[in-house]
């Protein structure tokens, strides 16, 4: 492995841990608020999803959600 698949390789896995926390908490917001007001969980994310609140981590997600599908296309690509 050469030293800019290493350095890819970690980059993409500081990704991947950003968006899984990203979610993590996104999933324990909405299931906290749904604990609170039982309206139910999908009623609660498409809450979150409109929210200006939660407008910041939002942004956040889908960036990350972005910058992770774009790094694993570029692996894609460039392993043929």
């Amino acid at each position: 492995m050469s030293a800019s698949q290493i350095i890819r390789f970690v980059l993409e896995a500081l990704v991947f841990a950003a968006w899984a926390l990203m979610v993590y908490r996104m999933v324990s917001v909405v299931r906290a608020r749904d604990a609170e007001q039982n309206t139910g969980f999908v009623a609660q994310f498409k809450a979150w999803l409109k929210s200006d609140e939660d407008k910041q981590e939002r942004k956040t997600l889908f960036f990350l959600t972005f910058v992770l599908a774009a790094m694993i296309a570029m692996n894609v690509m460039s392993s043929q």
